[in-house]
């Protein structure tokens, strides 16, 4: 378990609200390098264009092969239900990907404005190691794990 002194010198306890930090405190906790950057945009492109490729896939092949069945091809209502559920798994996917193009696109204004790499929550850099697995990440990873369970933050020892 972690300690107090621990907690805090790893910057979980103390931390200022992104809002707080002044310009020059941005600039200097800048977590991402430009040698690093580089990697994480190519990546972000690469997967915007699969993304894209997908996306425009699935619409095609849903739209022509699934709704063609719908009108009519399909016999009985047990088969219409099947092919409306799968229907919806695609365009459910679709609407995935869509989010994470935007989320894509977020994080491209992000580099633009030099916030790329600093968690919204907390004003800290976000883990290069982070980055390189989900390089559209908003949060560090303990911010995200109190995104995901805000009861999270009730068992971070405090300092009395």
């Amino acid at each position: 378990m972690n300690s107090p002194h621990d907690l805090l010198s790893k910057g979980v306890i103390g931390r200022k609200r992104p809002e707080l930090f002044s310009e020059e405190e941005i600039r200097m906790r800048r977590a991402i390098t430009q040698r690093q950057l580089k990697p994480l945009l190519e990546q972000l492109a690469r997967r915007e264009r699969d993304l894209r490729s997908s996306i425009a896939e699935e619409m095609r092949r849903t739209g022509v092969e699934d709704y063609e069945q719908l009108q009519g091809v399909v016999g009985d209502e047990a088969d219409r239900a099947f092919v409306e559920t799968v229907v919806d798994i695609e365009t459910g996917r679709a609407e995935q990907q869509i989010r994470e193009l935007r989320e894509i696109e977020a994080a491209r204004e992000r580099v633009a404005q030099g916030t790329f790499g600093i968690c919204i929550d907390c004003g800290g850099p976000i883990e290069y190691e982070r980055l390189r697995i989900y390089t559209h990440a908003v949060r560090c990873a303990e911010c995200q794990t109190l995104y995901e369970d805000p009861g999270a933050r009730s068992r971070i020892p405090k300092l009395h």
